[in-house]
């Protein structure tokens, strides 16, 4: 059942992020004909400022996960890859518990009421043509919870590491 979960978070969160890597391309091409626009034509676009932000913040945050999963995020581990894995497990442990699921839990529920009134008051950018904003403060709230879900099977890899002594295999 333990398999189950982590195979079943890992899998979401490795499909979504492949889904929005797509977003890179378009991020490429939006990029590319603003450039060619401003400087070969003289004309800068109003949208391609907004479109950057919202394509790269979208790849970013839809990611996070998926890049914990393969620890492809930056760590410091001078220290702890020394030790044991019992060890490294039960400080990961501690500080999974502690501070993120603490810290981003707390996020979430600010993103989820800032994100419900944005939605109810069809909020708009200032800047730029003004395109709807709610869209993407929903995205960055998704990528939040993708990151807490994928927390949840960090925490249970470590859990096993604790009981076994090595890191968990599928």
């Amino acid at each position: 059942m333990v398999d189950k979960i982590i195979n079943l978070i890992d899998l979401i969160n490795e499909k979504i992020s492949r889904w929005v890597s797509v977003l890179v391309i378009a991020l490429i091409l939006t990029l590319s004909y603003e450039v060619m626009a401003r400087y070969a034509f003289g004309q800068p676009t109003q949208w391609s400022f907004d479109l950057t932000y919202f394509l790269s913040s979208a790849f970013l945050i839809l990611s996070m996960a998926n890049t914990w999963k393969y620890n492809e995020h930056v760590e410091v581990d001078l220290i702890s890859s020394k030790m044991p894995r019992r060890v490294r497990a039960i400080i990961n442990i501690i500080f999974t518990l502690g501070l993120f699921f603490f810290s981003w839990g707390y996020i979430a529920k600010v993103m989820y009421a800032n994100v419900a009134r944005s939605w109810a008051i069809k909020e708009l950018s200032t800047i730029g043509f003004t395109p709807p904003i709610y869209p993407y403060k929903t995205w960055i709230l998704v990528g939040i919870l993708m990151l807490l879900l994928q927390g949840v099977s960090q925490l249970i890899k470590e859990l096993i590491a604790l009981k076994k002594g090595e890191d968990y295999e599928r």
